[in-house]
């Protein structure tokens, strides 16, 4: 083994080692699942419905002693088959429930909307799927796709005793039911992404270029006599 060789192991090392190890980082949040409403004027039925929520993992919050774990979200978009994708603009979360509590004999995420921001302690649940998958699960990492007991939905607004309506960049949306924790006899779909960092991708594709060209640079020298 020539020395060139030798010397690509040691240089990988340095350039993961050198990438931040930053514990703050993007991570989105989608549950999807098929839901009929209103949105301004539209109406949609039966919709492949996709709640997106854009946090930070640390911006993930302990509740109600650790039965909770909620995440505020920068974006909040819902995408709608055969309408478009709008942007909620009123204030959301994610609620996470690592274990079975009162409200769920399963582990549950809710998004949502926040009934009384800044405080994440109260939320209008827009979309949940709950699932044994998700035990442990506080909404600091990635994981799924999870397919499990769920739904989308919203109450009617703007009756008495009604909820206001979730306000969008599109006007008013509203669903043309209520979600029910588990049991239920729907199925949506929970997935959580992290994003890298910028930097650590770039520190990464460098290690790479640098690595091709060690190996261009042994293949050539093992060429010549």
């Amino acid at each position: 083994m020539n020395k060139f060789t030798t010397s690509v192991a040691p240089l990988l090392m340095a350039i993961l080692s050198s990438a931040p190890h930053a514990h703050a980082l993007p991570i989105t949040y989608e549950i999807s699942g098929v839901a009929s409403g209103e949105i301004g004027s539209t109406t949609f039925t039966n919709a492949l419905v996709d709640l997106t929520g854009i946090g930070d993992t640390a911006g993930v919050t302990s509740l109600f002693s650790g039965t909770i774990f909620g995440n505020p979200f920068s974006t909040f978009t819902v995408a709608i088959g055969g309408v478009g994708t709008v942007t909620v603009t009123d204030p959301s979360e994610i609620w996470a429930f690592p274990a079975p509590s009162g409200l769920a004999i399963v582990p549950v995420v809710i998004i949502g909307r926040v009934d009384k921001p800044p405080a994440l302690d109260s939320i209008t649940g827009i979309g949940f799927v709950g699932s044994n998958a998700l035990t442990g699960y506080v909404g600091a990492t990635g994981i799924g796709p999870i397919t499990d007991a769920g739904a989308i939905g919203f109450p009617g607004c703007g009756g008495p005793s009604q909820d206001p309506c979730i306000h969008t960049t599109l006007g008013l949306l509203s669903f043309s039911s209520n979600i029910a924790l588990p049991p239920t006899t729907t199925e949506a779909t929970f997935v959580a992404t992290i994003t890298p960092e910028p930097t650590t991708l770039l520190l990464l594709g460098s290690g790479a270029a640098a690595l091709i060209g060690l190996s261009r640079f042994r293949m050539h020298r093992s060429g010549k006599k």
